[in-house]
């Protein structure tokens, strides 16, 4: 989010999200810390697999509003940025929202303009995402590597931490053809070809909610221990709550398997 390159620490993660069928809507909501005495210039990085689509974001910095309302999922051109007072008042400048697609990735970037020294960011980010299926006839949900960073820590604090250092680490790529600067100045590939790492522990949470039509066999992760409770007005096995066991322990994103009734 910095234009050497250096990304602001997240502080909070927040990630709610239901799946309905064989669909994924998820909220995301973000906050990052501006803890240099300086100003910064900030860029908002939300890499997407083939199968997700942004369908809302928002960010507030200080009295500064940055909305994007996206008219039509399918097409990158219509989407809308708007910036404004909290008061309601438009500003001019401040940023814009480029999306950039190669063979596999679509990629959300908003430039969030000047942020001030000691400033917190708000980001609230929406997608909706078409699930398939696994080959045992699973269905699997995983958190966001950008909500879900890996801590940067030493070898010895890693293997202290977590036995599972050795697990897979996610990476982003993007290849953005000729039009690899953000008005910024900052080379987007460059970016995206690092593993998101955050400089600090944070705040995670992690809510979700599955609902029928079919009935579940069974949910699961193999990343995380997860607790699986029914709704208290539930009255089948169609409607559970997902949600960590456990403090997460900042190694890997939340991987959740989900089984219908048969699998």
């Amino acid at each position: 989010m910095k234009p050497n390159q250096s990304a602001l620490p997240l502080s909070v993660s927040d990630i709610t999200s239901c799946v309905r069928g064989y669909t994924l809507a998820m909220t995301a909501s973000l906050t990052y810390e501006n803890i240099e005495d300086h100003p910064v210039e900030g860029i908002f990085i939300y890499p997407l697999d083939e199968f997700s689509v942004v369908v809302g974001f928002e960010a507030m910095i200080g009295s500064q509003i940055i909305t994007v309302q996206v008219k039509d999922k399918m097409k990158i051109d219509d989407c809308y940025f708007d910036c404004c007072n909290a008061n309601g008042t438009p500003q001019s400048g401040g940023g814009h929202i480029v999306l950039d697609e190669d063979q596999e990735t679509t990629v959300l970037v908003v430039s969030l303009g000047v942020i001030p020294p000691l400033e917190t960011i708000n980001i609230l980010v929406s997608t909706s995402s078409e699930l398939s299926t696994l080959p045992n006839g699973g269905i699997r949900v995983s958190s966001p590597p950008v909500c879900s960073p890996r801590v940067q820590r030493s070898v010895k604090e890693e293997q202290a931490f977590s036995p599972s250092t050795a697990r897979r680490r996610d990476q982003h790529h993007c290849a953005v053809g000729t039009h690899e600067q953000t008005a910024s100045g900052v080379c987007l590939a460059a970016l995206l070809e690092e593993e998101t790492i955050n400089s600090i522990d944070y705040e995670f949470n992690f809510h979700l909610e599955i609902r029928g039509p079919y009935l579940l066999a069974g949910v699961e992760s193999p990343s995380h221990a997860i607790r699986a409770d029914a709704e208290p007005t539930a009255r089948s096995a169609t409607s559970i709550v997902v949600t960590l066991a456990d403090k997460y322990t900042y190694d890997c994103p939340v991987e959740i398997l989900i089984y219908p009734s048969g699998v």
